[in-house]
């Protein structure tokens, strides 16, 4: 009797342990936020741990302005873009906590666009879930809910199948994803640390709006606590920068930002009229916000040398950190050769550094732009 009663109890344990790991499983694959975002704060998580001398912070405007892998050839320093789309201010903290989690930055770098929001943007769900979706699941994720969802609205985040199950019904987005999650897998680390990119110099497709910037209480409390968190964290060497854009930041602006951050006693530099780069405004972007590949290359060169003009930076690495770094930059600049002729050809295409360029997958590509586009998608 004893006995029937154990493997009765083992069969249920064992049902119980299948049934879980295919909940875990269907959350997984159910899952869709945006895998430009997803990728690159995932690939962060593959990078070895204390490895790289420069944490760089910030929304698009850094994967897109600003390439690790030719800073890495032309100075030294190891660096990844722990940025995505739309990155909010508040939120920089927590990917600060996250980068210095398993690296020790000699640098940190943050990029200023995140503090201009100044509507609902920083906290609506779609916001959040780029950063909280794509996070190692571990105490800093845990924490990092409770701080930004309120106590009633968590389950859905820490049971991704409770927000996506409805996703079952757009199989080629999930295919989509799987696809260019796998091709993102490849090898053991990201050959391009963070990158994404149009290939035209003025994008019809990615427009963007103008913008008059104004540091309001959002912004002002943001900055103020992101610099206090740097304090509290111990960071010297913290560079807040503005990359180059389109539409300029106004004197008064700038001046407001540059007094408010150097009074804390931290750096700040606006790039956006520095003729120095050499960025061209009709050939070196692909809208207003954004650079393009031309842009990309000189905006790296420029600020990569700001870099170690002004931080005492040890560029002392394992043999075998160059050798993958080296690798790297190899790779990027094939990527980039292909994508500056695309973008002289003005394509108008969007590429990230899963892209493997192959027309298998060019044409997934165009089908995941579809169905992201579509009115249906979740």
């Amino acid at each position: 009797m004893k006995s029937n009663k154990m493997k009765r109890a083992v069969k249920l344990s064992a049902l119980g342990i299948v049934m879980l790991l295919l909940f875990v499983l269907l959350s997984w694959v159910m899952q869709y936020t945006a895998i430009s975002s997803e990728t690159h704060v995932r690939n962060f998580y593959r990078e070895p741990e204390n490895t790289l001398d420069v944490a760089v912070i910030g929304c698009s405007e850094m994967y897109a302005d600003y390439s690790p892998p030719i800073a890495y050839d032309h100075y030294g320093f190891t660096s990844y873009n722990l940025a995505f789309e739309g990155a909010p201010g508040h939120l920089y903290s927590s990917m600060l906590d996250t980068f210095v989690s398993r690296q020790k930055p000699q640098v940190v770098v943050f990029e200023v666009n995140g503090f201009f929001y100044n509507n609902d943007h920083p906290y609506k769900e779609g916001v959040k879930r780029k950063w909280l979706d794509s996070m190692k699941k571990d105490k800093l994720w845990v924490e990092e809910i409770k701080k930004e969802v309120p106590e009633g609205e968590r389950s859905p985040y820490y049971v991704g199948l409770l927000k996506y199950h409805d996703n079952w019904k757009h199989p080629m987005m999930l295919a989509s994803r799987q696809y260019l999650l796998w091709q993102n897998s490849k090898g053991d680390v990201s050959m391009m640390k963070s990158f994404g990119t149009r290939t035209t110099t003025d994008s019809a497709k990615k427009k963007t709006p103008k913008r008059v910037h104004k540091l309001k209480e959002y912004g002002i409390t943001n900055i103020t606590a992101t610099m206090e968190h740097c304090r509290e964290l111990g960071l010297e060497n913290v560079l807040f920068i503005r990359t180059p854009h389109k539409d300029k930041l106004t004197p008064e602006v700038d001046e407001e930002l540059k007094k408010l951050i150097t009074d804390a006693g931290y750096d700040y530099v606006n790039f956006e009229n520095d003729e120095n780069i050499g960025i061209d405004e009709k050939m070196d972007y692909y809208n207003g916000d954004h650079l393009n590949v031309f842009g990309n290359e000189k905006n790296t060169i420029y600020l990569g040398k700001y870099l170690v003009d002004h931080y005492d930076i040890n560029t002392t690495h394992d043999e075998a950190v160059d050798k993958q770094w080296h690798e790297c930059a190899e790779y990027t600049y094939k990527v980039f050769d292909e994508l500056k002729k695309k973008t002289l050809e003005e394509e108008d295409d969007q590429y990230n550094e899963f892209s493997d360029l192959s027309e298998f997958t060019e044409k997934l590509k165009k089908k995941y732009a579809e169905f992201k586009n579509s009115d249906s998608a979740t």
